[in-house]
């Protein structure tokens, strides 16, 4: 019961945070015109929100400019805002890289707990831009396909196994990650990265309500669907690869 009254909380405190940020005007819009070359699309390692490397837009239909512009611009940013004022307050916490504050707030309380959450959610939103591309979805190709089909046999069975992992959450993050040789689905619930349990991410697709509910309502099957074949960045996935050592 108190975790779940602490759950309720910290949302509470994102929503408000979400609501002061001010980021509106075409001035302050931080993203690109076009896509950038895949070699920009890396998630940043300090505490940073990513630039979007395409405009609003592009997303759409599958995503719709007012979803990614509240997303974004709200949601994301508020998780930036809420994280700078906590470490603006303690000097211990500054000049830390979000995987550092992760890994040293985990199982915080008071100010530890705070920290670790936002940074954790500033990290996986940060991924699932990244994870995303207009025009892409579908079957992946290269050595990431060989590696799908070696874990799952085919493409239709990691869809449906994606698909069944974002549909088992409340709300988190499904990853495509690797561990060792082997790649695999794997979820995250509320406050939770896959570099706590020593796996690489390659890709990440957040399904909390504010992706998909003004473009899909309550459908987050749909939404699912719709990303995986449209949008699914294995480009991406596969500059995440990391080659085992010998």
């Amino acid at each position: 019961m108190e975790n779940e009254i602490g759950r309720r909380e910290f949302l509470k405190s994102a929503a408000a945070a979400g609501a002061v940020v001010t980021l509106g005007g075409a001035a302050n819009r931080l993203f690109a015109d076009a896509p950038q070359p895949l070699a920009a699309w890396k998630p940043p390692t300090d505490v940073a929100m990513v630039k979007l490397p395409y405009a609003e837009s592009a997303l759409a239909p599958v995503i719709s400019a007012h979803t990614v512009d509240l997303h974004y611009h709200k949601h994301h940013a508020s998780y930036y805002t809420m994280l700078k004022g906590w470490l603006g307050t303690h000097a211990d916490y500054q000049n830390q890289t979000l995987e550092q504050l992760i890994r040293a707030n985990q199982g915080g309380t008071g100010m530890g707990e705070a920290v670790f959450n936002f940074s954790v959610l500033l990290n996986n939103h940060n991924w699932y831009w990244l994870s995303l591309r207009p025009n892409a979805g579908g079957a992946p190709k290269g050595k990431i396909e060989k590696m799908v089909t070696a874990a799952y046999g085919s493409y239709e069975t990691f869809k449906k196994a994606f698909i069944d992992e974002g549909m088992k959450l409340g709300v988190g993050f499904v990853w495509i990650v690797q561990d060792g040789d082997k790649v695999m689905v794997y979820r995250t619930e509320y406050h939770d990265t896959p570099i706590l349990k020593g796996y690489q991410p390659l890709l990440a697709i957040d399904v909390w309500e504010h992706a998909y509910y003004m473009d899909y309502e309550n459908d987050r099957q749909k939404y699912l669907e719709a990303v995986i074949a449209n949008l699914l960045n294995w480009d991406f996935a596969e500059s995440n690869l990391v080659q085992k050592k010998k």
